[in-house]
């Protein structure tokens, strides 16, 4: 046993490059988000001086912690060679390939990238802080053929009405959170090379990505890797998604050792046709008046009106109903209400929004992900 030596990490040349030297030496590392303020950084680091990790780690990524105390996910040389070997089976690997790094290195979508180029020893552009200037101006001028994107990045990129995918680009890895339908639409009409996929921390990174030339069925976010089983419900009855994986994490930091062949996730989805669908994570679902709504479905429709950029939507305490549906929009250029009133009179009664604020952006964490408990937070008040 060991300890894994605290790194604070920022999307910047120096940490690609202690994270690669920590790696290659086979030293346990812990990857700590500069972002985070000095005294979750400094919470974060004191684990991981107290809690021992096998010899064979390679890295302990913390999670967002955005339903609690972050988890550090202790991931295995043999897990992340295993995770390496499946994204290129998926991928494929060529010698002019350049990823550009536009994710956080201290979160997993932004590890894997460096951990693949490491692999194939190709080069890795750094877009620095992550912004869509500097992504836009790295995929002009560096010749990327391979990069991991969330949404509301590729959605920044896509409002500049001039932008275009640069000739070399190959695949934009599309995950994170969920892709709005008229996000993947717009990229696919630009040109875009998008490729949804799913994964986490404990899986490190993918687990099912579309395979590059074979559109997805509508809802879908992709296969299943090579070597990889996804179980789940079915379209009527979507269930927690479960993975079993060679990637698999070894367990949890300072956590009680446990068996974690299958990871048994917070998301709730199905699989069909070999397709896995994702419909929202457990926590998120909206009980109102017995009803089950899930918050992606109604932000799936929301975000098909023509004007709304964004929408996120969450549940509000409610003394009759438990929770009402509320939905926060971002509108754009062609935004009607009309249109939008049209819309929500077309989902089920109890899926519709009981209330709608129009704001000028929604909130992100870290990672870029939408931070719905802020957006949940804002209606407090609200009548």
């Amino acid at each position: 046993m060991s300890f894994a030596s605290p790194l604070v990490a920022g999307l910047d040349r120096a940490s690609v490059d202690a994270i690669i030297d920590a790696i290659e030496r086979r030293r346990p590392v812990g990857l700590i988000h500069d972002r985070l303020p000095a005294d979750q950084r400094d919470e974060l680091a004191a684990r991981l001086a107290a809690s021992p990790v096998p010899d064979d780690t390679a890295a302990v990524v913390f999670t967002t912690g955005s339903t609690g105390r972050p988890k550090g996910v202790v991931l295995s040389h043999a897990a992340t060679h295993a995770a390496v070997a499946a994204s290129a089976a998926r991928l494929g690997v060529r010698s002019d390939d350049r990823w550009l790094l536009a994710l956080p290195p201290a979160h997993i979508a932004g590890l894997g990238v460096i951990l693949r180029s490491l692999a194939a020893r190709t080069p890795i552009v750094v877009a620095a802080g992550g912004d869509r200037a500097m992504v836009a101006a790295a995929l002009a001028g560096d010749a990327i053929t391979l990069t991991s994107l969330v949404p509301t990045q590729l959605a920044a990129l896509l409002d500049d009405p001039a932008w275009r995918p640069p000739p070399s680009l190959r695949a934009v890895l599309l995950g994170g959170a969920a892709a709005p339908a008229a996000v993947i639409a717009r990229a696919r009409a630009r040109g875009v090379p998008v490729l949804l996929t799913y994964g986490m921390s404990e899986s490190c990174g993918q687990a099912a990505t579309c395979p590059p030339g074979e559109p997805p069925p509508p809802g879908a976010v992709g296969r299943p890797l090579d070597g990889v089983t996804i179980t789940a419900g079915t379209r009527a009855a979507p269930a927690v998604i479960a993975i079993r994986t060679p990637s698999g994490f070894t367990g949890y930091l300072d956590q009680p050792r446990f068996d974690p062949e299958v990871i048994v996730t917070a998301d709730l989805g199905f699989v069909e046709d070999g397709w896995l669908h994702v419909v929202g994570r457990v926590d998120d679902v909206i009980i109102t008046g017995g009803e089950k709504v899930h918050p992606t479905t109604v932000e799936d429709a929301l975000t098909r009106v023509p004007g709304v950029a964004a929408a996120c939507v969450v549940g509000v305490p409610d003394p009759s109903w438990g929770q009402l549906v509320a939905a926060a929009i971002v509108a754009g250029p062609g935004f009607e209400r009309a249109a939008l009133d049209a819309a929500i009179a077309a989902l089920p009664p109890h899926a519709r929004p009981r209330r709608l604020i129009v704001v000028d952006t929604l909130p992100l964490g870290a990672t870029g992900k939408i931070d719905r408990r802020a957006v949940a937070a804002s209606f407090d008040g609200c009548g």
